[in-house]
């Protein structure tokens, strides 16, 4: 691998990707549901959604799914190739409902499918978003810094490092503070409304000079993150512990965070006349 060479920027997501955790989805399903299902039912749910992100359910963690979440889609590079019910039978390709489907490619779509398939309000949801983003910065479920993923950023040798997620404010800044990402990126911009907001800084890049292929993007949702990106010509990394349906191949793949600080190591700034 040589092309990490030529990455001038470097484009970084938040969630799933400057930090892990995938214990908050239960505690997010059952703050949605939990007016609407209780005990056994409630549980059942949970469990639903986690057999969709390791994989062992019919809906497949990286399928699109339709906007009632009652039908899935399997793909190849986001065109869609079959349908199937929540129970895994195969169904008819509805053109009508394929121009609005939704990419199921992080924790958080699974728990968005889960509140559409339960009829959960906007208003719930974000209540119920709200509460365990909140969790997950004190007590018994705050989430894990890692330390040496912060000095693998730090000691990238890109011109620029853009921070960059849908994470809406106030959550998102309170992320960046709680996780020590002050100062560590030139450019911050939150409720980025990616994918199309991602497309629009690769396009700003370029009229800034920059070539697509000395522009990488890191996450966790390929939809999101890195599918506009690589269409366009750039770099992708994509980290995940969960397999994601596809024959997609991306430039780079992680699983953990370590695993990433290690990646980003080869990206550091050498020395003037090193090389």
């Amino acid at each position: 691998m040589t092309w990490h060479k030529d990455i001038k920027v470097a484009i970084f997501d938040l969630d799933g990707t400057l930090y892990q955790d995938y214990a908050f989805l239960g505690r997010y399903i059952s703050h949605m549901l939990g007016s609407r299902l209780q005990g056994q039912e409630l549980q059942a749910a949970i469990d639903e959604a986690y057999m969709i992100l390791e994989g062992r359910h019919p809906v497949k963690f990286g399928y699109l799914s339709c906007h009632d979440g009652k039908r899935a889609y399997s793909h190849e590079e986001l065109n869609p190739t079959g349908c199937f019910g929540w129970d895994g039978k195969e169904a008819e390709l509805n053109q009508e409902e394929m121009d609005g489907l939704f990419y199921i490619g992080d924790p958080w779509g699974i728990a968005a499918i889960l509140a559409k398939r339960h009829g959960v309000h906007a208003e719930e949801q974000l209540n119920a978003f709200e509460t365990v983003r909140k969790e997950m910065l004190a007590g018994p479920h705050q989430i894990e810094v890692f330390p040496g993923l912060i000095e693998a950023v730090g000691k990238m040798g890109a011109d620029r490092k853009i921070f960059m997620t849908n994470t809406p404010s106030p959550s998102a800044e309170e992320f960046v503070s709680f996780l020590g990402l002050e100062n560590l990126f030139d450019t911050y911009i939150v409720d980025a409304q990616k994918p199309e907001g991602i497309r629009g800084v690769m396009k700003r890049l370029g009229e800034e000079g920059y070539q697509p292929h000395e522009i990488l993007s890191v996450g966790d949702n390929p939809f999101n993150d890195l599918y506009p990106v690589k269409q366009l010509g750039g770099r992708t990394c994509l980290i995940s512990r969960y397999e994601h349906a596809g024959s997609e191949e991306w430039d780079h793949s992680v699983k953990t965070i370590e695993e990433l600080a290690g990646f980003l190591m080869l990206l550091e700034a050498v020395p003037s006349g090193a090389i």
